[in-house]
């Protein structure tokens, strides 16, 4: 059956590949794969909807799925084309947010060059408190400090290591959450200039069929605009567990500073 299924992948992704070099036999380029690479919490499904504001970007919502090699860039491209039912629509980028290292391309596949690579980050007591009430709200199992704090802390570590392996500031920006929300004109603005696009990023956003349903569950998302966070504490600022989410993030904060937007 694993075997079924890799043929099967091999198949539909020789399929896209070959999508696209017929639109690009009729002057249809294909898109850059603009990748988000962050941590649950950090804002991911906010910045993926902002994106779309831009006609020049499609995304499917957070899609869950592995990307193995070049031809799954053409996969995410089509299925993007397919969902906007727009198959001739000029893209300069096509998006997906990545929140977890099963799901990240190994570092020689950031480096393709049809890969731009947007990091994200957030402080450690929201994004453990707000990863914390995910999991009581929303699903069966409610996470507890300690687990909440080794995922934080091996999805940092990870992204250091996957910052450590680009060739330069040029392929990939840092985006920080609370950029995004004290002053989201600001950030949208040097996202644009990062991404060479001529038409900007709007504050307001529309919502899609996966808006609530994929990445973000919360009420916020669908609201179509950019909330400030409210405070949320579910862990004593003062416990050990904190203190080590701190010094990661401190570590992580100053190893992709190279990247940051505000530089």
């Amino acid at each position: 059956m694993t075997e079924i299924r890799r043929l099967g992948k091999r198949a539909i992704g020789a399929a896209a590949l070959a999508a696209e070099a017929c639109l690009e036999s009729v002057g249809v380029p294909s898109p850059s794969a603009l990748l988000l690479l962050g941590h649950m919490r950090s804002g991911s499904t906010l910045l993926l909807h902002l994106l779309m504001t831009n006609p020049e970007v499609a995304a499917l919502g957070e899609r869950g799925a592995a990307y193995a090699c070049r031809a799954d860039f053409a996969r995410l491209a089509v299925a993007a084309r397919l969902a906007g039912a727009a198959p001739f629509r000029r893209l300069r980028y096509v998006a997906d947010q990545i929140n977890h290292d099963g799901l990240t391309p190994d570092a020689s596949l950031l480096q393709d060059r049809r890969v731009r690579i947007l990091f994200l980050l957030r402080r450690p007591q929201p994004s453990i408190s707000s990863i914390l009430e995910l999991y009581r709200v929303h699903y069966d199992a409610p996470w507890s400090v300690s687990r909440a704090v080794d995922y934080y802390v091996g999805r940092l570590r990870a992204l250091m290591k996957l910052g450590q392996s680009l060739p330069g500031p040029t392929s990939a920006a840092l985006i920080r959450y609370e950029s995004m929300t004290d002053s989201p004109q600001r950030t949208l603005e040097a996202l644009r200039t990062f991404l060479g696009l001529r038409q900007g990023f709007s504050p307001t956003y529309a919502t899609y069929p996966f808006t609530g349903k994929s990445g973000d569950p919360g009420p916020n998302i669908g609201a179509g605009r950019i909330f400030r966070p409210r405070p949320v504490t579910l862990i004593d600022s003062g416990s050990c567990e904190l203190e080590r989410a701190a010094r990661v993030y401190a570590e992580c904060a100053s190893f992709l500073e190279r990247f940051d937007l505000r530089a």
